[in-house]
């Protein structure tokens, strides 16, 4: 699953594979959502939130999953403030060209959730 976030954030681009679009809770606007045999294409107003002077995005997922890998992208210049995964997830965090990008995941895991905040650097 690759997640975009904008240099405005609020709006987030979803877009990957996935088993069971049911455990993607935070994909709450049907009408913004493109789902064919696994593909999911989603635009969503529910991933970021704005959180004092900068964003946090909260992407929880429900169910078991076999394997587990999410990347996140943010244009911008933003620098991360804090990372919080659950346990189980490996998460790699890079910053290129006033992007930053957190590259997440893992195996065999329920209810896994990834959390992060950001900055304007």
């Amino acid at each position: 699953m690759n997640v975009y976030v904008d240099g405005t954030p609020g709006k987030a681009l979803v877009v990957g594979n996935v088993d069971d679009i049911s455990g993607l809770a935070f994909l709450d606007t049907p009408d913004k959502i493109y789902e064919d045999n696994g593909q999911l294409y989603a635009v969503c107003d529910s991933l970021v939130k704005k959180d004092g002077d900068g964003w946090l995005l909260s992407f929880p997922s429900r169910g078991y999953y076999d394997e587990y890998h999410a990347v996140f992208f943010v244009s911008g210049g933003f620098d991360f403030q804090k990372i919080n995964c659950t346990e189980g997830l490996e998460v790699l965090s890079s910053a290129h060209n006033g992007s930053i990008v957190l590259d997440v995941q893992g195996y065999a895991l329920t209810d896994p959730s990834v959390c992060f905040s950001y900055a304007a650097s």
